[in-house]
């Protein structure tokens, strides 16, 4: 297996896995803090939205005043709070009844009434201290109704880290107040291309569009980006030899080496929970099948499919025991599932359409894809046993290459906007559309890891 060094390693997304050395996190010991409890029922018909207070963000006892840490950082935790669709944030600082100040952020220092009294059920607290390049963070999120902490944290980071940071706090409220992990601290990847040049290159950026990185720079046709679920390994097809090859970036190490260069088509690989393996589609005859290789060395396991027919685009169930992907075995494409070790295929898509693109939620048990529905791709969901088929987008241009979010609540995927393609999120029900992108870039098959 060829092994080469990764191309300007020091800009690269190393820095996605690297910047988790960099941050130094304890529970804080501090009396009130509270049992786990869940507070809101996810799976309840009547889901109300909790309302929550977030307090100006106010320097630890004795350290400077900062306010472009003090608005960014409560800019951070409003935007999260508001994608997750948990909460009703009460915002206006002039309906508050505390006026700011220092050494307000234990049990003890404020009264649970001043936020009560205005409708806050849940109230988010924070400090900070910016000393040179180091940031020092403490957060506490209250239950005011029962006068009580339910989390406390203090965090170390570099400054420049500061999203980071403050991602991490809103997951663990998001997992505090529904018992689902947070998503705020995941990454995307995907391919993308500036106006009239030929390369596509790999970039990755944050759940909401911020720190967007080049990660190659090969100068050739990259495609088809994939997570490994432990987010230190991103595998990808490249042309660069003049063949679809397959290659495995480390971001820990900064290298990436090449998995497969079988001749034809090593194409849309996708990692098993476990990361031990691969699925992709290679190339067998004149034709495309569905294979498994080993994700360490690239040697072939099993190919799983044998038909006259093409076979593409396939991914893991959360188990690791099945495989969906898509077969022209009936004319048109369609979605199918066969177990791990071979076997019957089971036809997951019953309309007459091109149905492409699925991909499996470990959290809510549904496969997203796409259908081409009048002519245009759509964004559908359908149940592993075929039942609670949902189309979810209605249009006027495609939407494609559709991922999950790491706990299942929202969409990731790909529209053209004013002629570019940029990368648009949803919940998993199709309402809350927001678009994350707005530069020059035109984005293909986007890949959403898990959190970091």
């Amino acid at each position: 297996m060829k092994r080469t060094a990764f191309t300007n390693p020091a800009k690269m997304t190393v820095n996605i896995a690297f910047t988790l050395l960099l941050i130094s996190c304890m529970l804080l010991t501090l009396p009130g803090l509270s049992r786990a409890r869940v507070y809101l029922e996810l799976d309840s018909p009547n889901l109300r939205r909790i309302p929550l207070a977030v307090a100006p963000l106010q320097p630890l006892c004795g350290a400077s005043t900062n306010a472009e840490v003090a608005q960014l950082g409560r800019k951070i935790i409003i935007d999260d709070l508001e994608f997750s669709t948990f909460f009703e944030l009460l915002l206006d600082t002039e309906n508050y009844l505390e006026k700011p100040k220092s050494c307000s952020l234990s049990p003890g220092t404020f009264d649970y009434s001043n936020w009560s009294l205005i409708g806050a059920e849940l109230l988010i607290k924070a400090g900070y201290s910016l000393s040179g390049k180091t940031l020092v963070a403490e957060f506490r999120l209250y239950d005011t109704l029962e006068g009580k902490m339910l989390i406390g944290k203090r965090y170390r980071s570099r400054a420049k880290n500061i999203r980071l940071l403050f991602h991490k706090f809103t997951n663990l409220v998001v997992e505090k107040v529904t018992g689902l992990p947070g998503e705020f601290t995941a990454k995307i990847a995907f391919c993308g291309r500036l106006h009239g040049e030929t390369a596509q290159e790999l970039y990755s950026c944050d759940y909401d569009g911020h720190e967007l990185r080049q990660v190659t720079r090969n100068h050739s046709i990259n495609v088809s980006p994939s997570w490994s679920n432990d987010t230190n390994k991103i595998v990808y097809t490249s042309y660069r030899n003049n063949n679809p090859d397959l290659y495995v970036i480390d971001l820990l190490k900064g290298k990436e080496e090449l998995l497969s260069k079988r001749k034809g088509l090593n194409v849309a690989a996708n990692w098993s929970a476990d990361d031990r393996h691969l699925t992709l589609m290679q190339r067998y005859s004149s034709h495309s099948e569905i294979t498994i290789i080993d994700s360490s060395s690239g040697a072939t396991i099993r190919r799983l499919t044998t038909s006259s027919s093409n076979q593409a685009s396939p991914c893991w169930s959360p188990d690791n025991s099945q495989i969906a992907f898509v077969s022209d075995r009936s004319g048109t494409p369609h979605i199918y599932l066969t177990s791990v070790t071979g076997g019957p295929w089971t036809r997951l898509t019953k309309m007459d359409a091109y149905n492409a693109d699925p991909d499996w939620s470990a959290y809510n048990d549904k496969i997203v894809f796409t259908s081409r529905i009048d002519g245009i791709f759509q964004i559908c969901t359908v149940r592993p046993d075929g039942s609670g088929y949902q189309q979810l987008t209605f249009t006027r241009s495609n939407c494609e290459v559709p991922c999950w979010s790491p706990n299942g609540r929202h969409i990731l995927f790909t529209k053209k906007i004013n002629k570019i393609r940029q990368l648009m999120i949803m919940d998993e029900k199709g309402r809350n559309l927001k678009q994350i992108t707005f530069d020059k870039i035109e984005k293909k098959g986007p890949s959403w890891s898990a959190n970091r």
